[in-house]
């Protein structure tokens, strides 16, 4: 019995000291996948329950149109994703994330655990929330302004009398 309790405590502390070494693998792959899912969150709806290959397509699309401008697949469901550039898509939730980590790595506390792990995974998806925001496409899906926005076309016409 000593001896399997033993093996599991070896066992534990050997994935624990992986994790450790490859951490900034872990939080570099973090980041890019922040940065990918923030700029083809948007156009990849049109693809759901398409099969992989059009999925592929779709997000290529997606990718090389919002950062470039350019879409290579005219067949595929994003075929006309413009290029977007926007200051307001670098406030996302990635750059929220990223903020939090980094702020609960600053408490001067000892007791509180992986801080220096939150610093470099704060790091991380801070730096591609707001990298990706940039090509993010405008406008938030989610406003609920109660005032509607239409245009007033005057009534007052000019006439003219000779």
């Amino acid at each position: 019995m000593r001896r399997r309790t033993a093996r599991r405590a070896y066992t534990k502390k050997r994935i624990g000291s992986k994790i450790k070494s490859q951490w900034s693998k872990i939080s570099t792959g973090a980041g890019a996948l922040a940065a990918l899912s923030n700029i083809t969150s948007s156009d990849m709806a049109a693809s759901t329950g398409q099969p992989i290959a059009a999925r592929a397509k779709n997000f290529s699309n997606s990718i090389l149109g919002r950062v470039v401008g350019f879409t290579p697949f005219k067949d595929a469901a994003g075929a006309n994703t413009p290029q977007t550039i926007s200051i307001e898509g670098m406030f996302n939730k990635y750059t929220g994330i990223g903020i939090g980590l980094l702020g609960y790595a600053m408490i001067p506390a000892r007791i509180l655990p992986h801080k220096s792990k939150a610093r470099q995974l704060g790091k991380s998806l801070f730096g591609a929330g707001l990298i990706s925001g940039i090509f993010k496409p405008a406008g938030n899906p989610h406003t609920h302004n109660l005032i509607s926005q239409t245009n007033v076309t005057s009534g007052m016409e000019t006439v003219s009398t000779i």
